[in-house]
């Protein structure tokens, strides 16, 4: 049995901010930031301005796009993942509330996960893995989700332009399909930066300790500046050591779906790898920075687009404060 995609859909809110907003909102504050701007590619990013939505709400959108455009049987999901940085609910599980808003079956498994912005790219990587031991699950849910912006400071110029708002649903099959598969992952964990991007700042238990946490600092991603070149570099290890144990090329690769943090960093692995700005799909103009989802919105654009066909391999590669970098190779 092989894994593959059935679907992949995104919800995002509806309110658009471009470059304009923060360069004035930073202008009133003496801070440049059309360098920072130029680096990190961005053009929009899509924020809510609605009180009412939030991680979860957004998950669900996600997720009703995707079971209805899949038209398959709810009663037939058999697990569902919900990924986030930002989860609505520690108990009970979101995944759990998205299981009883679809109506799934009570013999289907529920359970969150969170590795920051590698989140989306590991739970992958576990769940098809899973799936290839267990014929019994049919088809797995898989919703990743962040909502970054609402805990950035207004006065942080790298992550309040970056950071924006997503929700990303994978609908994956199993199959006795040779077309599509599910065919390696890499990893590559750098402990040494896990305390200079902390949130909430000071530990949860301080954070539910707190009346006021609305406009306190207990309620912003606390951010110190680190070098993270390293996990960035690992990149270049992680893809050719995929390619190695599956005796593949870079000629052989359709896609690179890359973090979307910067556009800077995106050309600095295609030139490393040395293969054409084609193949690395770039949507963080459009989107902004949206944590975990981000190089899964990149391949549904691509997908979209005819950019892949089925057959076609790609690899998925991101990382995680802390660090955490992952990479996972599909064949689409």
């Amino acid at each position: 049995m092989n894994i593959k995609i059935k679907g992949i859909e995104y919800y995002h809110p509806k309110s658009k901010y471009s470059n304009e907003y923060f360069i004035n909102h930073f202008n009133k504050r003496g801070i440049d930031i059309s360098g920072l701007l130029e680096a990190s590619g961005r053009q929009n990013r899509y924020i809510s301005d609605d009180p009412n939505e939030n991680s979860l709400t957004m998950a669900i959108e996600a997720s009703k796009k995707v079971v209805q455009a899949s038209n398959i049987d709810l009663n037939d999901i058999g697990l569902v993942v919900c990924v986030s940085t930002t989860p609505e609910f520690l108990a009970p599980t979101n995944a759990m509330r998205i299981h009883k808003i679809l109506g799934l079956t009570r013999k289907a498994i529920a359970y969150d996960m969170n590795a920051n912005c590698s989140g989306l790219v590991i739970a992958m990587d576990q769940v098809c893995r899973m799936m290839k031991s267990n014929n019994s699950l049919k088809y797995t849910l898989v919703v990743g989700v962040d909502q970054l912006f609402r805990h950035t400071d207004p006065n942080d110029s790298l992550t309040h332009t970056n950071f924006a708002e997503s929700a990303c649903a994978i609908l994956l099959e199993n199959v006795d399909d040779t077309c599509s598969d599910f065919l390696d992952s890499s990893f590559f964990t750098y402990n040494e930066y896990s305390n200079y991007v902390t949130f909430p700042p000071k530990g949860l238990s301080t954070l539910l300790d707190s009346v006021e946490i609305k406009d306190g600092e207990d309620n912003i991603i606390k951010y110190d500046d680190f070098n993270c070149d390293d996990a960035f570099a690992s990149s270049i290890d992680s893809i050719n050591e995929m390619l190695s144990r599956n005796n593949l090329k870079k000629s052989d690769i359709k896609l690179y779906c890359l973090s979307q943090f910067a556009k800077s960093n995106i050309d600095n692995i295609k030139d490393t790898l040395e293969e054409p700005e084609s193949k690395f799909p770039f949507i963080g103009d459009e989107f902004g920075y949206t944590g975990l989802t981000s190089p899964f919105i990149a391949l549904k654009d691509s997908i979209d687009k005819n950019k892949i066909q089925r057959g076609d391999h790609i690899i998925l590669w991101t990382v995680g404060v802390g660090v955490i970098a992952s990479g996972i190779l599909l064949r689409y």
